[in-house]
């Protein structure tokens, strides 16, 4: 997990720049009565875009990832929040001394990155007793219509005038592997290159309910993301809230 996101790090807000994060806070804290003055512990929050969100709402954030470049570029964004704490951190390896909380959140994929049955269950072990007695674990993974979808077309692009990148995704039985090609423009109409291989797990819907409630979850429901009904064999990304 550690050599994922370095370069990427510089141009991830420039080419996520499709995606709407005050909508996606707005789906979560209407869906799941997210409020000001709750104690939040975000997984993998990237460059921050979202914790930006969380912060502006006036909820305390305590935003976590493993890559110490999508840190820097998240510290810009929260620098400003009294009430925000960034740490570089495993989630499968949890410090269990970071405190109670209300909610915590692991978003855009964040879970489909534990290789395997057993890293799930040491992330959910190990967030467990972080959380209250009424709290929540909110995270979403592809659904089944993404891997229709990348087995239909595994190649995709993006050109930019400053930065373009080719991405070729391949699938083996549960296994993802997201091959990504950068390239940035410098100086002088110079161009650097960088390339990063990103592993992913898919989950079925199945499998992370059984999981959950192997970990402590009691109760545990499933959505089609963006929406309160319930996945279909089409969706492609599952929200899940386990409380």
């Amino acid at each position: 997990m550690t050599a994922q996101y370095i370069h990427f790090a510089r141009v991830y807000d420039k080419w996520m720049q499709n995606v709407d994060y005050t909508e996606w806070w707005h789906y979560l804290a209407t869906t799941f009565s997210l409020s000001k003055g709750m104690r939040v512990l975000e997984l993998g929050c990237g460059t921050g875009s979202l914790t930006e969100q969380m912060l502006r709402a006036g909820l305390d954030v305590t935003a976590t990832d493993t890559s110490s470049a999508m840190l820097t570029q998240a510290e810009q964004k929260v620098r400003s929040y009294p009430h925000s704490r960034l740490l570089c951190l495993d989630m499968r390896r949890l410090p269990q001394d970071l405190g109670l909380y209300d909610v915590a959140i692991a978003a855009c994929d964040v879970v489909n990155y534990l290789r395997g049955t057993d890293e799930l269950a040491n992330f959910l072990r190990g967030l467990r007793p972080l959380l209250k007695t009424d709290g929540v674990l909110l995270f979403d993974v592809h659904g089944p219509g993404r891997m229709t979808e990348w087995r239909n077309g595994p190649y995709y692009n993006r050109v930019g005038e400053n930065s373009c990148y080719m991405l070729h995704v391949t699938l083996k039985d549960t296994r993802i592997a997201q091959r990504l090609t950068g390239f940035v423009r410098g100086t002088a109409d110079t161009w650097t290159r960088f390339d990063e291989l990103h592993r992913q797990t898919y989950f079925c819907q199945e499998l992370l309910d059984s999981a959950l409630i192997d970990n402590g979850f009691a109760k545990t429901q499933f959505y089609e993301f963006g929406a309160q009904n319930k996945p279909s064999e089409s969706s492609l990304r599952l929200q899940v809230a386990a409380r």
